[in-house]
């Protein structure tokens, strides 16, 4: 019996964690760049259950009698983030910026992946398709949460105070451009930098949209020209790719299975409470 009740709380436990997952999705429905995430759920080994010191027959004369197999319940292994490319949204903003890679062909299976580098506050390296930008009093361009963005040479992009005025743009192949407009002043300041994952899937989700290399590998080169038919699309915003609808649908389906599990609980919480008040009469 206890069993059964092991098997009922770990299938809310895992649920309960999937729930996490699909709530903090919702949550970032309005997030640029968000990629969505996908629980992964396992079952525990089966296990084979026989009856043992039985007195045996001419069929089975070891005395050991199968009675089946038991299902142990599941557990959420992993958060898996999607990186399919979300839908393209133009916005007013002369810094926003969107990474076009729909035309990247798939590789051993994989689907290779395009990304903004940035450096966090420790100096280190990190992956966004969060294409909103900011200008720094320094005249450095910055994601929203203030990480520098890295040119193809690694260093910040460096860029002019002036940017803040909005007489600026962002060319197909990342160049920062002032006064694109103007001949007699156009300026190419500095390029955006960005990277080829050739497997996002290695990728480990940090927050603030950043993502790093799992087992802190080596970083992929910053590419100094872009795969065929990838482009950046200035003006632009890639809106997150969570399917509202569906992870709505996936949330009611999560309850009423956690549900499910929550009357199997309290049916064996009843019998153990009916076999103890047999056991005081």
């Amino acid at each position: 019996m206890l069993r059964g009740i092991d098997t009922a709380a770990s299938g809310m436990i895992a649920l309960q964690r999937r729930q996490e997952a699909l709530t903090n999705n919702l949550a970032n429905i309005e997030t640029p760049g968000y990629k969505k995430v996908d629980t992964t759920l396992r079952s525990f080994p089966e296990v084979l259950l026989e009856r043992i010191h039985d007195s045996g027959n001419v069929s089975n004369p070891t005395g050991f009698s199968l009675i089946g197999s038991l299902q142990q319940g599941v557990y959420a292994q992993e958060n898996i983030s999607s990186f399919m490319q979300g839908d393209l949204v133009t916005t007013d903003n002369p810094l926003d910026v969107a990474i076009d890679d729909r035309a990247l062909a798939m590789e051993d299976g994989q689907k290779p992946g395009i990304f903004f580098a940035v450096m966090n506050g420790a100096g280190e390296v990190r992956y966004t398709r969060n294409g909103r930008f900011t200008v720094d009093e320094a005249g450095q361009l910055r994601t929203t949460e203030g990480y520098a963005v890295l040119n193809p040479n690694g260093h910040p992009v460096r860029t002019s105070a002036e940017l803040a005025g909005g007489d600026v743009s962002i060319s197909a192949d990342g160049e920062v451009i002032l006064y694109p407009d103007d001949l007699s002043r156009r300026t190419v300041l500095d390029r955006i930098g960005l990277v080829l994952i050739q497997n996002p899937n290695d990728l480990i989700k940090e927050g603030n949209g950043l993502f790093k290399l799992e087992g802190g590998g080596n970083p992929p080169p910053l590419l100094n020209e872009l795969p065929a038919g990838v482009q950046l699309r200035h003006k632009m915003i890639e809106k997150s790719n969570v399917d509202p609808t569906m992870t709505m649908t996936n949330m009611m389906e999560n309850v009423r299975i956690y549900e499910a599990n929550q009357k199997v609980l309290q049916a064996y919480d009843k019998s153990l409470e009916l076999l103890n008040s047999i056991g005081r009469v």
